[in-house]
């Protein structure tokens, strides 16, 4: 007998003997389990977290994802003392300190992809709304148009995609120019220089102007960064608006046209005109840079009331003074409208709470909240009427033409696409990384292949 025969066949211990009878107990168990988290699953993807489905006070609570300024905190301060103990307002801060536009834009769409966003209403700049049609609620129904009347035009012409309402306006805006008046004072026939200014002065002009009292210094200071707002700068540089009014097509990246006004851009960077450093400032560090170095112009947008400007040193900010974008001789100025729009998530449990908080964001009430706060500019009609009474009517007024001349960026639903392959490439010009013909080659063939493919972001 080998030593394996020698061996005394053991029994098979009674725990594992429990274990395999068990097998059917485990697997319902496991099936159980996997329910119970698919349960779980569904109620999450159902309510948006933080809106408290489940809640038993009777608050409605709207979640209102915005850079939360002065005027958007007292905005919702006031709506909620008006609505104490049936809706309460919850700010989600997106400050521009920390997200230019464009990562608030990729943060605000991660966060609506899942449908367990905790966002209702959200604030997007008013070329994104296109792109967020996708998650938003149509607002026809919940907008009469008494009320849509009421609204300036321009900024509400963004808000409707296929003509349908997607959005309401919370403020708007056109590019400008700032100035610093002090310094072209000094200058001879410096009044006579101001007012060409106001009047808007030819790029012709700016570089006469730099040859004789700036040789050699920055003289303006645009926007560069590979961001929406270097698109906003290109675009009035461009002096055309993007889209083809004939084909309602992005403009021809290869046109003459948009070649010349390239290469002058990138002559702007080589010559010092505008500083190298603007390749990597976005429109609050211009102004800064340009308040702290006294160069004379920047591209920025207008605020009402620049006392109550935090974000600048208030006796610097004073000392600029705004005028219509420059243009070149032979055309007029072209200034882009900016501002920012609300929409509501199509997911939101709390609809009918959200639109009351839009309404009032979007009334006379709460516009006047903005200017009186932060010199954001109104989206009413009222506001821009009648205000002889008013210290800033002048600047009021300005802004008004400035509006008269506006144009709008693309409105297309893959635009904000284009808008990130176009302003890579107008940035790597900018910065000598690509010549202008292949740069704007380049951004060609790959907008042409997003269209090609249909893809919106």
């Amino acid at each position: 007998m080998n030593a394996y025969e020698e061996k005394e066949i053991q029994p098979i211990p009674e725990r594992i003997k429990s274990l395999s009878t068990s097998l059917p107990f485990l697997f319902s168990l496991g099936a159980l389990i996997f329910l119970i988290s698919f349960l779980i699953s569904f109620l999450i993807s159902s309510f948006p977290l933080g809106t408290n489905p489940l809640n038993t006070d009777g608050i409605e609570r709207v979640y209102f994802a915005d850079n939360i300024g002065v005027g958007q905190a007292e905005i919702i301060r006031q709506f909620n003392e008006l609505y104490s103990g049936e809706v309460e307002v919850i700010a989600i801060d997106l400050p521009f300190s920390k997200f230019n536009t464009n990562q608030r834009k990729d943060l605000i769409a991660r966060n609506l992809r899942s449908r367990s966003s905790r966002i209702d209403v959200f604030s997007v700049d008013l070329i994104w709304v296109p792109r967020f049609t996708k998650w938003a609620e149509p607002l026809a129904p919940y907008f009469a148009p008494q009320f849509l009347n009421k609204l300036v035009p321009q900024p509400l012409e963004t808000c409707y995609v296929d003509d349908i309402l997607y959005a309401i306006p919370l403020y708007t805006d056109i590019g400008a120019l700032y100035f610093r008046k002090d310094m072209i004072l000094e200058l001879p026939d410096g009044e006579a220089i101001v007012e060409r200014i106001k009047n808007s002065i030819t790029w012709e002009e700016l570089l006469e102007l730099r040859e004789k009292y700036f040789s050699g210094k920055p003289m303006f200071v645009p926007q560069a960064v590979a961001y929406e707002g270097l698109i906003c700068n290109f675009n009035e540089i461009l002096g055309v608006t993007l889209q083809d009014d004939s084909t309602g097509e992005l403009l021809d990246l290869l046109d003459p046209l948009v070649i010349e006004r390239t290469r002058f851009m990138k002559e702007m960077i080589q010559t010092n005109f505008a500083p190298r450093e603007a390749l990597d400032m976005v429109e609050d560090d211009c102004i800064r840079f340009a308040l702290a170095n006294d160069i004379p112009f920047v591209r920025g947008w207008p605020t009402v009331n620049n006392e109550n400007y935090r974000r600048f040193d208030a006796e610097l900010f004073k000392k600029l003074e705004i005028a219509p974008v420059p243009h070149f001789a032979g055309s007029e100025p072209t200034p882009v409208f900016g501002g920012w729009n609300m929409m509501l998530s199509r997911h939101s449990p709390v609809k009918d709470a959200a639109i009351l908080f839009m309404k009032f964001a979007a009334s006379m009430q709460g516009q006047s909240i903005f200017y009186d706060n932060e010199g954001l500019l109104p989206i009413q009609r009222e506001f821009y009427e009648n205000r002889s009474s008013d210290p800033h009517q002048e600047r009021v007024q300005l802004i008004q033409r400035l509006m008269m001349k506006g144009i709008h960026r693309p409105m297309l639903h893959q635009y904000t696409l284009m808008s990130d392959i176009l302003s890579l490439r107008l940035h790597q010009i900018l910065s000598g990384e690509l010549s202008v013909e292949s740069g704007l080659g380049l951004a060609k063939e790959e907008i042409d292949a997003v269209i090609a493919r249909g893809n919106t972001p």
